[in-house]
């Protein structure tokens, strides 16, 4: 559970960092295409979670390799969406809906999994 949070951590101090930038609202990806890119991030590092990697370095260069994997699937680089990502930090109640949302849709994923299993 450690490994989930470090890597949770330093995701988010990425995305920190690239969003000391100004950016306006404007440019920020829309909510549900934000929400669906971080729910896939989120379940990528359930995934290195589950393979119990004994080396957090390993864990880190697996969950890069995911995170590249499922920005490129959307074509999108990781600086779009640090700075869409802090532009959503700096407006709380748009990151709280954010992340509702994102709750949402892992949710969902879980049951459509749940149930295409017999």
């Amino acid at each position: 559970m450690k490994k989930v949070y470090l890597l949770l951590f330093l995701a988010l101090s990425v995305f920190g960092f690239y969003s000391c930038t100004s950016e306006s609202e404007s440019n920020r990806l829309e909510q549900e295409q934000m929400a669906q890119i971080l729910a896939d991030i989120h379940i990528d590092e359930a995934k290195i979670q589950n393979m119990h990697v004994g080396n957090s370095d390993t864990a880190l260069v697996l969950y890069h390799e995911l995170s590249k994997q499922t920005l490129k699937k959307r074509g999108l680089d990781s600086t779009q969406v640090a700075k869409s990502l802090g532009s959503y930090v700096k407006d709380p109640a748009a990151f709280v809906k954010l992340y509702t949302r994102v709750n949402e849709i892992i949710e969902e994923r879980k049951k459509k999994a749940a149930a295409k299993k017999p």
